[in-house]
């Protein structure tokens, strides 16, 4: 399934373009220009004309992106979680991943349904859900939280905390795609830039944190598995 695109990471691509075209054009058009101006008993003429006109085709599709980014398209949802307007190109047709909060914005028929709060009977913290929770750990201390089901059926998470007091290596072995999604929950994950983020990307396996105890390690792999990314965790000895 293709995933929904953000509006900025379009208007992003586009400028992108635009300016490497634009410098670009400008460079080779200066060089073509001196070659032009200097030619002389013609020998550097063919050359010359064949740069002024690159540089005019570049600058031509650097006119043509900027355009683009005047026809770029916005649909506004706002997460219910911490209220922060998130625009994408179309309605989204599945759950979209907030970059202020981190959290997956819960979708139905192209818009954001409401969430609800509960605290933690654990550690008393604040937690979210909404109608299409199926289980719900506590943010803070992963311990399952009880919620209420239409259905009035019970669901239990595969990733609820477990007494360990072992600590854990946890590893990437593979991912889908490199999103923007995936890359900011590494970042804040890891205390990364962007560009430390894609060099690891590409050096998988990799290991993300090591000596962590198992529900840290089993929290972050349920997070960057709802990215597309496959880890796994392993005890160390």
């Amino acid at each position: 399934m293709p995933t929904v695109q953000r509006s900025s990471d379009v208007i992003e691509a586009h400028s992108e373009r635009a300016v490497m075209a634009g410098i670009a054009g400008v460079i080779v058009l200066a060089i073509g220009l001196v070659l032009f101006v200097f030619r002389g008993d013609g020998m550097f003429t063919v050359l010359a004309m064949l740069l002024l006109a690159g540089g005019a085709g570049a600058l031509i599709y650097a006119g043509y992106c900027a355009l683009q980014v005047r026809k770029v398209t916005n649909y506004d949802i706002v997460c219910p979680y911490c209220s922060t307007k998130v625009s994408l190109l179309t309605a989204p047709d599945r759950d979209v991943s907030c970059r202020s909060c981190l959290r997956m914005i819960p979708i139905v028929d192209g818009k954001p349904i409401s969430v609800t709060q509960v605290r933690c009977g654990y550690c008393n913290a604040l937690n979210y859900y909404s109608d299409k929770t199926i289980a719900l750990l506590c943010e803070e201390c992963n311990h399952e939280i009880p919620i209420s089901r239409v259905d009035g059926q019970t669901s239990h998470s595969k990733f609820a905390v477990v007494d360990d007091d072992k600590t854990y290596e946890l590893r990437m072995i593979a991912f889908e795609h490199a999103t923007d999604d995936l890359i900011a929950a590494l970042q804040h994950t890891l205390a990364l830039n962007r560009n430390q983020v894609k060099q690891m990307l590409e050096e998988l396996p990799v290991t993300l944190l090591t000596g962590i105890p198992r529900k840290k390690a089993e929290m972050l792999t349920a997070q960057l598995s709802s990215h597309g990314a496959s880890c796994q965790y392993l005890p160390l000895n």
